[in-house]
């Protein structure tokens, strides 16, 4: 039984909705098997508070860091003290926590765990990263995390889609200039033609959402990633595999990025295994 305690170090996660986040039941299995006596709680917080929201809880002794979730991944970097470099080049923060003077740093760990959950869900499999060309539909938290991460990573070209036209402008500019050996382009939501294509929207998290991708003409060869985690097998992915594709589901990258939010938080040194073998997801 989960019980908290005047002693219980508190890890709240923001969303809006928060109905969708997986961190709780992930990480307090986690706590739960270790006996870490500390627990990650939802909190739904609209945008018109969440900076003071985040101010408030930061300052609160045994509130030892916060996980964020949709929409407020891009606020973030000015509710904080100190962004990281990434966090500041793609615009967005995904943990937010305390270095050992107090400040209020904030991170963004979704692209590292999605280039990570690529590497595993691909074990065997040859990626030409030099010669590859990669879509990205969304630019919000997890579109700029991902996108930054393959830029990383030494793609080719990464072609950013979203309906948000200056959002996505100002994230091919941060990208281009930050990599200019990577083509960073403007994309459509057509899969055809691409290595890698992954939607970073909030489409698929509902039963009745439409298919934020289209698959038509796509190669086989293809690699199809959904970063939502609120339906496992999204309506994209069930598409992918009618096609014949490679897919990625977005819990994967959840679990793989759980040890570097724990290294954040001040347990250092937990390998993704641990959080797999739990089966909480």
């Amino acid at each position: 039984m989960l019980e908290i305690s005047g002693t219980t170090r508190i890890f709240p996660v923001i969303g809006w909705p928060v109905e969708q986040v997986k961190a709780p039941t992930l990480f307090n299995a986690y706590f739960q098997r270790h006996g870490i006596d500390a627990r990650v709680i939802p909190l739904k917080v609209a945008p018109q508070g969440y900076v003071a929201a985040v101010r408030l809880l930061m300052g609160i002794e045994n509130v030892g860091g916060i996980f964020v979730s949709i929409p407020h991944k891009p606020m973030s970097v000015e509710a904080v003290d100190a962004p990281s470099s990434r966090a500041l080049l793609a615009g967005s923060c995904n943990a937010i926590y305390k270095d050992a003077n107090g400040r209020i740093k904030g991170d963004l760990i979704d692209g590292e765990g999605f280039v990570r959950a690529f590497d595993r869900t691909l074990a065997g499999a040859a990626f030409n990263w030099s010669g590859a060309r990669a879509l990205v539909v969304g630019s919000g938290g997890v579109g700029c995390a991902v996108a930054e991460a393959l830029a990383v990573r030494g793609i080719a070209e990464v072609a950013i889609c979203d309906t948000r036209l200056e959002q996505a402008a100002a994230l091919r500019a941060r990208l281009q200039n930050a990599f200019p050996d990577c083509h960073v382009a403007e994309g459509l939501p057509v899969a055809e033609g691409y290595d890698l294509v992954v939607n970073c929207t909030p489409l698929g998290m509902h039963a009745d959402d439409a298919v934020p991708i289209d698959l038509r003409g796509v190669s086989r060869d293809c690699i199809v990633a959904d970063c939502g985690m609120k339906i496992e097998m999204t309506k994209l992915l069930l598409e992918a595999q009618r096609h014949g594709c490679r897919i990625q589901k977005g819990k994967e990258m959840l679990i793989e990025q759980a040890p570097l939010y724990l290294e954040l938080f001040g347990w250092p040194g937990v390998s993704s295994d641990e959080f797999r073998d739990l089966g909480a997801l």
